[in-house]
């Protein structure tokens, strides 16, 4: 019998890579969105085929009892993700939002529900391949906060409801079709305009998305692997700057960063945090003390819990930065065609 899959979010970046994965393992996906469409072209592919099914609709209101069908397997990928804004609407979107898609879960037949968190939920104190038993003291943001409260009533609910359930922790993760940082960074770099802390010295924790996405439906998908927690990275423990420096030369540009100290970086951080609360700024600024305490410290996780389960990483940090290259001067060669065109009907009109 056919299993059914729900993703929330399923159009955006790392929702979009889980239900081309879910289809090609032979599940039926029905995504939850909020915009007809997708970048991903891989997703309005299958979406074209029949493959994928979208349902428009918001996790805070939908009505979860008219999906077409029942789901053997929910991923709950949708939420708010930024570095700026209230706890109450942080609070509203990934806490009750995830407590409404709950109830509904514990009324039906339920193989897994997967929440998506973030490692963000550990803070940053600075510290090198952190087990998921490390404390989790999130920094004094909304979102990180949001996180681990919602992180809490997964596993509280569902131990209490007995519902089998998975809680994933992504890293930094970066890819093709990623519109939130990957662009900004990959094409700053490849046009020598990128920025770094303290000489991006400190090691992080990317994972590719690619990596991502096989690593949840493998967890998700066997029931000695459920009930428990796991962060995922691509457990490289490379710093900021090797990162940086691979996309360079894989752009075959020069690595040509612009550093900023640490204490200058988080002083800067501070007063325009200050000055944007100051004045009631709803638009987040460009530089935040979350942003900028993430690099000024060790950040890296340890991945032997999920490692133990028979999970390898399929892509390599040399292969998925090579792939997110390429997508990035595939957009830039087709902007490129665009003004060409745009041009040519200029000069023969006039």
């Amino acid at each position: 019998m056919e299993k059914i899959a729900l993703v929330t979010g399923g159009n955006g970046f790392i929702g979009s890579h889980l239900c081309c994965k879910l289809v090609e393992q032979g599940i039926k996906v029905y995504s939850l969105q909020r915009r007809p469409s997708s970048h991903n072209e891989e997703f309005e592919k299958l979406r074209n085929e029949g493959k994928i099914e979208c349902v428009i609709g918001d996790v805070k209101d939908f009505n979860y009892d008219s999906l077409p069908q029942k789901p053997n397997y929910i991923y709950h990928v949708a939420g708010k993700v930024s570095v700026w804004g209230k706890i109450n609407e942080f609070m509203e979107i990934n806490y009750n939002g995830t407590k409404r898609l709950l109830e509904y879960a514990k009324t039906i037949d339920l193989d897994c529900f997967t929440y998506f968190s973030s490692t963000a939920v550990y803070g940053y104190n600075g510290y090198v391949n952190l087990t998921e038993d490390g404390a989790k003291t999130p920094f004094k943001n909304p979102y990180s906060i949001s996180k681990l409260e919602t992180e809490n009533l997964v596993k509280d609910f569902c131990k209490e409801n007995e519902m089998k359930f998975l809680i994933v922790r992504p890293g930094n993760v970066y890819g093709e079709y990623d519109y939130t940082s990957s662009h900004e960074i990959y094409t700053r770099v490849k046009h020598g305009k990128m920025m770094m802390c303290a000489k991006g010295k400190y090691k992080s924790c990317f994972v590719y998305v690619k990596n991502l996405v096989d690593a949840v439906v493998h967890l998700s998908k066997n029931e000695d692997f459920r009930n428990t927690d796991y962060n995922l990275t691509d457990g490289n423990n490379e710093t900021l700057f090797e990162m940086l420096n691979l996309i360079a030369k894989t752009f075959g540009v020069k690595s040509k960063f612009k550093n900023v100290p640490a204490w200058l970086s988080k002083v800067v951080a501070c007063v325009v945090e200050g000055i944007y609360k100051l004045f009631h700024i709803k638009k987040a600024p460009l530089i935040t003390k979350f942003s900028v305490w993430q690099n000024c410290a060790d950040y890296s996780f340890s991945i032997e819990k999920l490692l133990s389960t028979g999970f390898k990483p399929q892509y390599s940090m040399k292969q998925g930065v090579e792939n997110t290259v390429n997508w990035i001067n595939s957009l830039e060669e087709k902007e490129n065609e665009i003004r060409s065109k745009k041009w040519i009907k200029f000069t023969w009109t006039v």
